[in-house]
């Protein structure tokens, strides 16, 4: 495989032996090959692993050795603790962001959501003289102070791939806030619309919206439990413009709202943590409140 550094960052899946050459900015090659992978339970209050409990809790950690310019290099993560949300590694001049492995399947289902990688592991890698994308990402909700915290989501656990109820994989990263917290586009949206209401019969409100790159890359976001929009559906929408009321409709033992991120590029759509946008978030903040 081989890809080119764009402006906006690369999704990547691979599997165990293969190998991909990725030019940075600089024209340098970058060749990155998965060696192994692997995932372990820290720790769960399960009676059966796989078996849902309510509000079951079931920590892990996973694992990849990458082969970087002939150098190995071991990556591993946690998930759902504080760890979960990351710094990504940065290697010869790649920022790397280590999203999944499917070895967690061996003791996770996936029943709360897409996401399990279609191969062995997935990545999102950029060049580390590169933002995640070209523009200053605006806040998708009101950021915590002081960073994310995995008690801010759900019950501890909902945070990308965590255990929901200690035995499902979650497709999605939920923020705790009240119903009637304004929801904002994180930059410009081109086409936005429900792909559940609570109106045409579905148990909740679930919104998509599209920005396409002038690279080519289409990056879709989702944001689910809303109490309504704001703006009429399929009109763009600009960075920091509400489109909607979050947090209020099936929100469960928290009210929250749930978020989605898949970049579609190269032919095909991969989901990643929503995490790695909140983190240019973090990072940008300063600038956009100075502006």
């Amino acid at each position: 495989m081989k890809r080119k550094a764009k402006d906006t960052l690369t999704a990547l899946e691979m599997n165990r032996g293969e190998i991909e050459e990725f030019e940075l900015h600089s024209g340098e090659i970058i060749r990155i090959e998965l060696i192994s992978t692997s995932a372990r339970v820290l720790r769960t209050t399960l009676k059966q692993l796989k078996v849902e409990e309510h509000a079951a809790r079931t920590d892990y950690s996973f694992k990849c050795v990458l082969k970087i310019n002939d150098h190995e290099h071991s990556l591993e993560r946690e998930v759902s603790t504080q760890r979960s949300f990351y710094e990504p590694w940065e290697i010869d001049g790649l920022r790397i962001w280590f999203d999944a492995v499917q070895d967690i399947f061996e003791f996770l289902t996936e029943a709360h959501g897409e996401c399990c990688p279609r191969k062995h592991a997935r990545f999102a890698i950029q060049d580390a003289s590169l933002r995640i994308c070209p523009e200053l990402i605006h806040p998708w909700c009101p950021l915590p102070k002081g960073g994310l915290k995995i008690e801010q989501c759900y019950r501890g656990e909902d945070c990308w791939l965590g255990a929901y109820n200690g035995a499902s994989a979650h497709g999605g990263l939920d923020i705790n806030h009240p119903a009637g917290t304004p929801l904002w586009a994180p930059f410009n949206i081109d086409d936005h619309y429900y792909f559940n209401s609570v109106e045409m019969g579905h148990n909740n409100n679930r919104w998509r919206g599209m920005h396409r790159w002038k690279n080519g890359s289409e990056w879709i976001l989702q944001a689910h439990h809303m109490t309504e929009l704001t703006v009429q559906e399929h009109k763009p929408l600009k960075p920091g413009e509400q489109f909607a009321w979050g947090a209020g409709v099936w929100s469960g033992d928290a009210e929250h709202s749930h978020f989605v991120f898949k970049v579609h590029d190269y032919g095909e759509t991969i989901l990643l943590d929503p995490w790695i946008l909140f983190w240019q978030m973090y990072q940008d903040q300063g600038q956009l409140s100075s502006e």
